[in-house]
């Protein structure tokens, strides 16, 4: 097998928010809403932290998703190579099982849009700072 090219792990995506600013933002919008000044930037940064570390989650698990997807190409190259006399273009070519990289991948999938999309964050997203 020629190896596939693994993809390198990219900087995380919280190097690219200013968190202090959008603690600031926080912070102004719960003033707006009349908060205590003091209260506001307790609450603020509480609220910047858990974004940040919800950020960092999000981005590491999605590493670990292309990472296995990568793993499953891979899997799913060595079955096709197992098997020289099929020609896998074919309508009757058999269905390849999918590798069990193929699961984890889908699963890491699932968990990550089921934070982002409702809200449901890994447990120790919630209660890092209890």
């Amino acid at each position: 097998m020629g190896g596939v090219k693994k993809r390198p792990r990219r900087a995380p995506v919280t190097g690219r928010v200013d968190w202090e600013e959008t603690r600031r933002e926080y912070a102004a919008e719960l003033v707006a809403l009349g908060a205590e000044p003091a209260e506001a930037e307790a609450e603020a940064a509480r609220k910047a932290g858990r974004a940040r570390i919800r950020i960092e989650w999000a981005s590491e698990r999605l590493d670990d998703f292309f990472e296995m997807q990568e793993r499953a190409g891979e899997a799913y190259m060595k079955q096709i190579e197992e098997h020289p006399d099929v020609d896998w273009e074919s309508e009757d070519a058999p269905k390849l099982p999918d590798p069990p990289e193929e699961a984890v991948a889908q699963a890491i999938y699932a968990e990550v849009m089921a934070a982002i999309e409702e809200d449901r964050w890994p447990r120790h997203l919630h209660f890092r700072d209890v």
